[in-house]
């Protein structure tokens, strides 16, 4: 009985045995033709997302989406030998709920900006001595680069002094007050273009409202290495509002920031640089384990880790007050 007879095999469709081999090999052919091809669509991918990485961040009104930014573009924004992405996700590192005793104070400038543009927002006769216009910034972080300053958030100066990390050479911490529109249309690109990194205090009540920031686009700059911290919930001045409402205000900023950022802020900016030892007290309560204040200095001490000064960077900063600040340059 033939093969085909017997029941063991059912029969091969098809041309006779002697072409099988040829149709064989134009299968590989084609099977060749569509790996390279998916090799060549899955190429042209990637050079089109290095290119979007490189490119300027869009401009208001740009969805995440749109940015097309991803959790590698932190990579590029590392700061020296500390890897903000890591000190950014929180649950990477145990930070201590308080400085421990042989933490040692140290000479760092936390420079303080509110906004970043070529005109003053429309928010009161206070707003032109707050606006650092965009070409004296772009010079700030061109200064800032050229002569060796790294860049570090609030957290990892609290992660040095609890001995978690060490610092870069001639660190050097940003932060910017409000949450205006002009930190992501303006700022960031600056910042994304220098390879910075810098703390955002937002005031979580007011995001996405008229000319200030979006979820969306805090997520953008927290992937791209940027810290948000809180400002509060509708910025009050904590000195002069009820137990609850003192309570309320630090309370659920941050847990709109957790909600919708997916991390719990550690670092609190005063509204109006105003606090007291009960505002100080419940700061501690809620959570937070440090907090910046309005006060001009750079030395920073580990027992006064809830009232931190900073160095205010006004509208009309000149070149040689910056260096001033910076503690480069002499008053005199």
């Amino acid at each position: 009985m033939s093969r085909q007879d017997d029941g063991s095999k059912p029969p091969v469709s098809g041309p006779p045995g002697p072409d099988r081999p040829a149709t064989r090999r134009w299968l590989w052919v084609v099977a060749g033709l569509v790996g390279l091809a998916l090799l060549g669509a899955a190429a042209v991918l990637l050079f089109e997302a290095q290119a979007r990485d490189r490119d300027t961040p869009a401009r208001a009104g740009t969805t995440l989406a749109d940015a097309a930014y991803t959790l590698a573009g932190v990579r590029s924004l590392t700061a020296g030998p500390v890897a903000t992405g890591v000190l950014s996700t929180q649950g990477l590192l145990q930070f201590p709920s308080s400085l421990p005793a042989h933490a040692k104070a140290t000479s760092l400038p936390i420079l303080m900006y509110h906004y970043v543009d070529d005109a003053p927002p429309v928010l009161g006769p206070d707003a032109g001595g707050l606006t650092v216009r965009t070409r004296a910034f772009e010079l700030q972080m061109d200064f800032l680069a050229k002569n060796g300053y790294h860049t570090v958030t609030l957290e990892q100066v609290y992660a040095a002094m609890a001995g978690l990390i060490s610092l870069p050479a001639k660190p050097v911490a940003l932060t910017f007050d409000d949450g205006g529109l002009d930190d992501y249309t303006v700022a960031f690109p600056i910042l994304h273009s220098h390879h910075f990194v810098a703390t955002f205090f937002v005031i979580t009540g007011f995001v996405g409202g008229s000319n200030t920031m979006s979820w969306n686009q805090l997520r953008a700059m927290q992937l791209n290495g940027m810290a948000i911290e809180s400002h509060t919930a509708r910025h009050a001045d904590l000195t002069k509002v009820t137990a609850t409402a003192l309570r309320a205000e630090l309370t659920q900023s941050r847990e709109a920031i957790q909600t919708q950022l997916g991390r719990v802020p550690l670092v609190l900016s005063y509204p109006f640089g105003h606090y007291d030892q009960g505002v100080i007290d419940a700061t501690r309560a809620a959570g937070y384990l440090m907090a910046v204040t309005t006060h001009q200095d750079r030395m920073l001490a580990p027992d006064s880790a809830y009232s931190w000064p900073r160095v205010h960077v006004g509208g009309m900063e000149s070149m040689k007050g910056f260096e001033v600040g910076l503690g480069v340059a002499s008053t005199l």
